[in-house]
């Protein structure tokens, strides 16, 4: 028994980037961390309009259309949405991705953004490193490591302790710019340093023959390939547990995924909509509210074990109707194999991520009907 709880344990630290353990949830059509309210635990908000004005000891991750901090966060933070606005002090990295996204105040670790439109202003200051992928870029803050920005248009107003490295079509250092490194720029034409910007370290003009912006695809898509590389690679390692410790267990999962296909994908479905709405609804009352933090692990380990099983159910259906095997073990190959060409396909535009999608109905709603099975005797 211990081992298979120590298994069941990886899996979901192999498969969740986010541990939500001893977390707070919060959501709703606008949620607002009111000021002078302390959290002291991990948040996690989401909602059309999302407002943190008071202060979080622990970790921040929210979600909206308009997202705004305004008091102060002691460890990391992952903010999604249309308009973002950091405007207090972080103590950890912040990680950023939205359409316009300004940050007004201090980050004490590194900074990640991918946007739109983005302004890091003067009076913020980053920590470490910080890294910025957007259109028009207004970077003026205060970097105690090194600077990468990608982009389009592209402003950088103030003083960097390490090196500059610049890949857009149109390159500008503001009088407020010191960059104590080298400044390294990748352009169709060259930078304008207004009068008071200063290197002290090599200025590198790195000409360049196709348009910034197609350069910032290719790392894009070098990024979306790490991630995919990584992805794969936690999928098969849980698989390999599932397989080793829950072999019989698993192989049933997966047949009963194959063998039913649309009667579990229906189930799927039905349960990956339901689920949550049931979840929200409990929040309405004292003793539901139990019921629905119970429900939110639950819900997620269910998610993630059907993702682990979601390839092994796509090489059962490719060996019974492509290549006519009735005979279907499950091992490290074959397992290898089938998360590898799962994930490729579900990487085709419209027609890859409907296919991915209904398979993974399938594997969940057999999960589930396993699940509930057991639970019946």
């Amino acid at each position: 028994m211990a081992k298979k709880i120590f298994a069941l344990a990886l899996v979901a630290v192999l498969l969740s980037p986010l541990s939500a353990y001893g977390a707070v949830f919060q959501g709703g059509e606008t949620y607002y961390l009111q000021s002078g309210t302390t959290v002291d635990d991990n948040l996690y908000a989401g909602g059309g309009t999302v407002g943190i004005n008071g202060a979080v000891n622990g970790d921040l991750m929210a979600g909206g259309g308009s997202v705004s901090i305004l008091g102060p966060v002691s460890g990391d933070v992952a903010l999604a949405g249309g308009q973002i606005s950091v405007n207090s002090q972080i103590g950890g990295d912040v990680r950023i991705a939205g359409g316009n996204i300004t940050v007004m105040k201090s980050v004490a670790g590194d900074l990640v953004i991918a946007g739109g439109q983005i302004s890091v202003l003067p009076d913020s200051s980053i920590g470490k490193d910080a890294k910025i992928f957007g259109g028009t870029i207004n970077y003026s803050a205060s970097t105690a490591g090194n600077l990468e920005i990608r982009g389009g248009v592209v402003l950088v107003d103030g003083p960097v302790a390490g090196n500059l490295s610049v890949y857009a079509e149109d390159v500008k250092l503001g009088p407020n710019a010191k960059i104590s490194g080298n400044f390294d720029y990748y352009s169709q034409k060259q930078a304008i340093l207004e009068q008071g910007a200063s290197v002290s370290g090599q200025t590198n003009f790195h000409k360049t023959t196709v348009p910034a912006r197609q350069e910032s695809k290719k790392a894009f898509a070098g990024f979306l390939t790490g991630w995919w590389l990584i992805k794969s690679l936690a999928l098969i390692i849980a698989g390999l547990i599932l397989i080793y410790v829950f072999g019989s267990v698993t192989k049933a999962v997966v047949e009963e995924s194959a063998k039913n296909f649309w009667k579990e994908a229906l189930l799927g479905f039905a349960i990956l909509v339901a689920v949550p709405f049931a979840i929200i609804i409990s929040f309405f009352s004292v003793v539901g509210i139990f019921l629905g933090f119970l429900l939110i692990p639950i819900y997620i380990a269910h998610i993630l074990i059907a993702a682990v099983i979601a390839p092994m159910t796509f090489a059962r259906l490719a060996l019974k109707y492509v290549f006519r095997k009735e005979n279907f073990e499950i091992n490290w190959w074959v397992l290898a194999v089938s998360v590898l060409a799962f994930g490729l396909i579900s990487m085709i535009p419209v027609i890859g991520w409907l296919f991915g999608f209904v398979i993974f109905l399938s594997a969940f709603g057999s999960v589930s009907s396993y699940i509930y099975r057991r639970a019946r005797g």
